[in-house]
């Protein structure tokens, strides 16, 4: 199926681009016109998939970024607005998680996910949401997680910060409406990732498998769709919304 051109013109950033979700949407959102500007705290990552981008026709600028350091966040955000003269398109995608019971979890364990993977979100959405603002609009998609709905076992801290990252989406859509910035935010379930991978043991992996509908775990670039279609045009009067993208996971558990 072609890949419909609906970004032509628009300027994205998104984090945690080096590799999984957010690689797979910065090869997407270029793919369907924009200029992306790639960030990651893994620079030679993120400059890979950069080069991959302009290799392949698009256009694409790397960029070093701690998403925890309000410094580093303000410093790359604006970089890009002024390499690129602005900024239509967030994807707050930046995240880690590793399998750990409740009981186990340290401190610095649970201080970490939540510095990264919630007010990362925070930090990068208010200094992209500032611009936006001065330009009279913008899409942010937050990439938040099944783990928000479900409380899996073992991730007491991701879903702790990924339950923030959907409240915060639906705060965010709210005050921001007026604006003329939309904000919504997607639940991808198991998908084929690296971080996705270290957080599934084997049986966890085949007990998921077995319950989604559909019988397979995901891939990056389904989730790449549907963050491209909240970015686009075509999604012009959607905001506040929560996409689950989980092959009918949730249901499927509420069904057995």
């Amino acid at each position: 199926m072609a890949i419909p051109r609906r970004l032509v013109g628009k300027i994205a950033i998104i984090t945690g681009a080096a590799r999984g979700i957010g690689a797979a949407a910065a090869r997407r959102l270029a793919a369907e016109g924009a200029s992306v500007a790639v960030t990651d705290i893994n620079l030679a990552g993120a400059t890979a998939t950069a080069a991959a981008i302009v290799e392949n026709g698009g256009t694409a600028r790397a960029y070093a970024i701690d998403v925890t350091q309000r410094a580093s966040v303000g410093d790359v955000v604006k970089a890009v607005a002024a390499d690129f003269g602005r900024i239509d398109i967030l994807v707050n995608n930046a995240a880690v998680g590793k399998p750990v019971a409740f009981l186990d979890t340290s401190d610095a364990d649970l201080q970490r996910v939540l510095n990264v993977n919630l007010s990362g979100v925070f930090m990068v959405g208010q200094e992209v949401a500032r611009i936006m603002a001065k330009q009279g609009g913008g899409r942010i998609v937050n990439v938040a997680s099944l783990a928000a709905h479900t409380g899996n076992d073992l991730q007491s801290a991701y879903a702790a910060a990924k339950g923030g990252v959907v409240a915060l989406t639906r705060v965010m859509a709210f005050e921001l409406a007026p604006l003329g910035i939309c904000v919504n935010a997607l639940s991808p379930g198991p998908i084929e990732t690296e971080l996705a991978t270290a957080m599934l043991t084997p049986a966890t992996r085949r007990a998921r498998e077995v319950r989604v509908p559909m019988g397979r775990i995901g891939l990056p670039d389904e989730v790449a769709a549907a963050i491209a279609f909240l970015a686009s045009p075509d999604a012009s009067y959607v905001n506040g919304t929560v996409l689950v993208i989980d092959g009918g996971l949730l249901m499927g558990g509420i069904r057995e």
